[in-house]
């Protein structure tokens, strides 16, 4: 598995898992709350190319 993580602010983090060739799952840590979705390679090709990632947080929710 190949996994990135991005430190936001405080204890506030973003995880990319790649699970398989085209599934990942994405968690979210934000103010102590984690919101986990899987996502296909294309879903989180979008949600790259339309989100930054300070508002990743409502698109999640």
């Amino acid at each position: 598995m190949k996994s990135v993580n991005f430190q936001l602010d405080g204890m506030d983090s973003l995880e990319i898992t790649q699970l398989e060739e085209h599934l990942f799952e994405v968690r979210l840590v934000l103010d102590g709350k984690i919101s986990m979705q899987y996502m296909s390679k294309e879903e989180l090709g979008q949600l790259g190319a339309t989100f930054q990632i300070g508002n990743i947080k409502s698109y999640l929710e």
